[in-house]
């Protein structure tokens, strides 16, 4: 359910961004550790039951970060059978969604989601028509996100090196953080 509301959320503010044909992961930066996943694609991003999911070090070098991401986009995929979209959407709704969450925090070291979103970024990547598009979004507070309004979104083609996507999205991770884009 995580980044489903989030992504519902963020409807009334930025045009959708999972159109067909999309590929869609999501980059955390948490208080002790990076989370990166991926989506299926299928009307919105849901969360897979067979995603690509890697917890990695905070002290990860960018290039590191880069290829961990791209295996996640990798892994996304998008749905057209709607006998899979249901399973997903079971999925997505039921209680093992909710053990992704008790395990971040666990791994966190903290009881609440207020204290496991203490200071996080969030940055989905998105991937279509051979073009890598970084979107931060802003933390609301629970599992509530929303996109920044009225940003240009650094847009880099699937060939760019792991090294520059690397330190792009640690730079987006920190506006993302710091909840606030001039402009916005």
């Amino acid at each position: 359910m995580m980044k489903l509301f989030k992504r519902a959320a963020a409807a009334s503010n930025a045009e959708p961004h999972w159109q067909a044909e999309q590929r869609i992961a999501s980059l955390f930066r948490l208080r002790s550790f990076y989370r990166v996943h991926s989506f299926a694609v299928h009307g919105m991003a849901l969360l897979d039951p067979d995603r690509y999911d890697a917890f990695l070090s905070l002290d990860i070098e960018p290039k590191d970060l880069a290829l961990h991401s791209r295996e996640a986009l990798a892994a996304s995929r998008f749905i057209t059978d709607s006998e899979e979209g249901k399973r997903i959407w079971n999925y997505t709704t039921s209680d093992a969604s909710r053990t992704v969450l008790d395990e971040m925090k666990k791994k966190a070291g903290v009881r609440s989601l207020k204290a496991l979103y203490r200071d996080a970024g969030c940055v989905d990547l998105v991937l279509s028509g051979g073009v890598i598009e970084l979107q931060p979004w802003r933390h609301m507070g629970g599992e509530r996100w929303m996109l920044f309004k009225n940003r240009e979104t650094i847009k880099f083609p699937e060939t760019v090196s792991d090294e520059e996507l690397g330190t792009a999205l640690l730079s987006e991770l920190e506006v993302s953080r710091n909840g606030s884009y001039e402009g916005t």
